[in-house]
C-alpha cells in the first residue's frame, strides 16, 4: 500500500518521528516525493506545539555535533568531508528507530527535528555532560582544504549551480563576485570561476565563510578531539565506528563526486560554468595552479597543521 508515490512504511515512520504516531493511511493526501510528506509534517500545528519541534539553543559548531550516547560516540561533522555518509553512518550506528526517515533527509531532519542524534537535541546539562565525557570516542574527519574548496565549488558552484538549496549557499559570493565585474543582477547559470572563488574566500573573515568552505579547525571548537583522521582513512574509520558501537555499516563510497579526477584542461581555473559544462571531469591540476595552491595553503595554514599533525 502507498500514499501517493512513497510508500506506506516511510509515511507511517515519518508520522512517528515527527509526531510521535501513526497516520490513518486510508485518509493522507497523494504526496508526490519526500520532501512534500516533510513539509506537511513541519507546517503542522502538531509538530510545532510539541517538543520535537524544539531544541536547546546551543550555538554552532557544538549544536550539530552528532551523538549516540549509548554507543560513546560523538563525531564532528564537517562540510565537504564525507559528511553526509557519516552521519547517515552515525544514525545506523546508534540503531535509532527512525533511521529510515532520518536518512532520506539526514541533513535537514537532524537540524530542525529533536531526533536525539544531534547535541542540540538534549537538555544543556546532558549536553555539556557528554562533550567532558572521558569515556566518548570523539572523532573527525580532515580534508586537504584545497581538494575541500575544489570539491565545494565543483558540487556547488559548477554542477548544481541552478540548484535552490546550493544557491543558499553561493548568492553571496556570487553576487560579490559578479558585483565586482559590475553585474547588477545575479547570475547562477553564468557563475563565477574557480579562481575568483578562491580569491574571494581567502579576503574574508573564516567565521563568516558558509560552512562548507570555512576552515575546519573552527569546527572543531575548544574541545580535545582524540580520533581524528585523514579524509584518505575513511576506510579506517568505518572500522573504528563499527568496533565502537558493535553494529556493521556499510562501506565508503569511493570519491563519487568525481570531483578533482578527469581531463587536462589548460586554464580551468579562469573558466566561467557555461564554459566547463562540456567537460564531466577535469583533473585537479588543472583548477589548484601553483599561485593558488599557495594562497590556500596561507589562509588555510591552522587546517594544514591539524592534518600534519597526524602524520
Amino acid at each position: 500500500m502507498t500514499a501517493g508515490r512513497i510508500e506506506s512504511d516511510l509515511v507511517t515512520d515519518a508520522y512517528r518521528l515527527f509526531l510521535g504516531r501513526a497516520p490513518n493511511l486510508d485518509n493522507l493526501p497523494a504526496f508526490e516525493n519526500f520532501g512534500q510528506l516533510v513539509a506537511m509534517l513541519m507546517q503542522s500545528d502538531e509538530f510545532n506545539s510539541s517538543p520535537r519541534s524544539k531544541k536547546n539553543g546551543m550555538g554552532w559548531p557544538e549544536a550539530q555535533y552528532f551523538v549516540a550516547p549509548q554507543k560513546k560516540l560523538m563525531y564532528c561533522p564537517i562540510g565537504k568531508n564525507a559528511c553526509s555518509f557519516l552521519k547517515v553512518r552515525m544514525v545506523n550506528a546508534a540503531e535509532h528507530p527512525h533511521a529510515l526517515t532520518i536518512g532520506n533527509s539526514i541533513h535537514f531532519i537532524t537540524d530542525r527535528v529533536k531526533t536525539g542524534i544531534q547535541l542540540s537535541d538534549y537538555a544543556l546539562g546532558d549536553a555539556q555532560a557528554m562533550l567532558s565525557d572521558p569515556d566518548m570516542f570523539r572523532f573527525a574527519l580532515l580534508r586537504d582544504p584545497a581538494r575541500r574548496m575544489l570539491s565545494a565549488y565543483i558540487e556547488k558552484f559548477l554542477k548544481n549551480r541552478m540548484d535552490i538549496g546550493n544557491q543558499s549557499h553561493t548568492a553571496s559570493v556570487v553576487r560579490a563576485v559578479q558585483t565586482e565585474r559590475d553585474m547588477s543582477v545575479i547570475d547562477f547559470h553564468q557563475g563565477i570561476s574557480f579562481r575568483e572563488f578562491v580569491d574571494h574566500v581567502v579576503t574574508q573573515p573564516a567565521d563568516t565563510l558558509d560552512p562548507h568552505w570555512r576552515p575546519q579547525n573552527l569546527y572543531l571548537g575548544d574541545y580535545e578531539w582524540p580520533h581524528l583522521y585523514a579524509f584518505d582513512d575513511l576506510p579506517r574509520l568505518v572500522r573504528d565506528i563499527e568496533r565502537q558501537a558493535g553494529v556493521a555499516l556499510a562501506a565508503p563510497p569511493i570519491n563519487s563526486s568525481g570531483s578533482g579526477i578527469g581531463v587536462s584542461i589548460d586554464g580551468a581555473d579562469r573558466l566561467l560554468p557555461p564554459e566547463l559544462d562540456g567537460h564531466s571531469m577535469i583533473s585537479a591540476e588543472c583548477y589548484l595552479t601553483q599561485d593558488l595552491q599557495a594562497r590556500i595553503e596561507a589562509y588555510f595554514a591552522a587546517d594544514y597543521a591539524l592534518l600534519d599533525s597526524l602524520t
